[in-house]
């Protein structure tokens, strides 16, 4: 090969990774825009409401579901690192305590995200309100620091449900291997800043002063109020014809 020679395929060479250099990047460029535009698309230029693992089902071999309600995504709305996120789909996974985001892509297909649950401060999903709280009353080796509680009432009188699913094996059934147990509540009350834990009505009753133990006794009966089946309906006109006892002793 003479010297002319090359020296053009040096030339050639060169030149070809020049532009290969631009041709890469302006690629990066558009797969970065496009991923930016299906975000802005599904939720505005904040990426925070849709940054989290992919979902994926963990448990394909369980009966029955971890959620809360139905089991399918409900209208709500998110507060993650106090920026709040309304009209969103979430579902809220009590086995895992975490709060998945169902939104659509440009594409049609509808995608699920479950959020950092560490970057959550509370959420609302259909007219449940949860708020992630460290309360020590409740604290065990079981239990991290912070869980997600149902908050009913305000002020002076405050009710706090923690809710639970287990997942059990089960055993005789050649399809399934484990099935989530059906959901349990945790009660705990906040009275003028005093909290404590409660398990049914006596307990309940014992958590108010000794001179109106009678009224609540009385306002549980005429409502025919289950403590562990009542529903959120249910117990806010409880928890507010209560504090009315509460305000009236004073």
């Amino acid at each position: 090969m003479n010297k002319d020679v090359r020296t053009a395929l040096t030339v050639a060479i060169l030149f070809f990774c020049i532009i290969q250099v631009p041709l890469k990047a302006q690629h990066d460029t558009d797969s970065t825009q496009r991923f930016g535009e299906l975000v802005y698309w599904a939720y505005g230029q904040d990426q925070e409401l849709v940054n989290g693992l992919q979902y994926y089902n963990r448990h394909p071999r369980s009966l029955r579901h971890p959620y809360l309600l139905e089991g399918w995504v409900h209208q709500g709305s998110v507060s993650i690192r106090g920026k709040l996120y309304s009209n969103i789909w979430i579902k809220y996974d009590i086995h895992a305590q975490q709060v998945e985001v169902e939104y659509r892509t440009m594409g049609g297909a509808d995608n699920q995200v479950i959020l950092v649950s560490d970057r959550v401060d509370d959420f609302t999903i259909g007219n449940y309100f949860f708020k992630k709280l460290k309360l020590e009353e409740e604290l065990d080796e079981e239990l991290d620091e912070k869980q997600f509680y149902q908050i009913l009432g305000k002020e002076r009188l405050i009710w706090y449900i923690r809710w639970e699913k287990k997942l059990v094996p089960l055993v005789g059934d050649p399809t399934f291997i484990e099935e989530f147990t059906s959901p349990k509540r945790n009660y705990l009350l906040e009275l003028d800043g005093s909290i404590h834990p409660f398990s049914n009505k006596k307990s309940f009753v014992k958590l108010f002063p000794e001179s109106i133990q009678k009224d609540i006794k009385r306002l549980i009966k005429s409502n025919q109020i289950q403590i562990r089946t009542a529903s959120t309906e249910q117990l806010e006109l409880f928890i507010m014809a209560a504090s009315n006892i509460l305000e009236g002793a004073d």
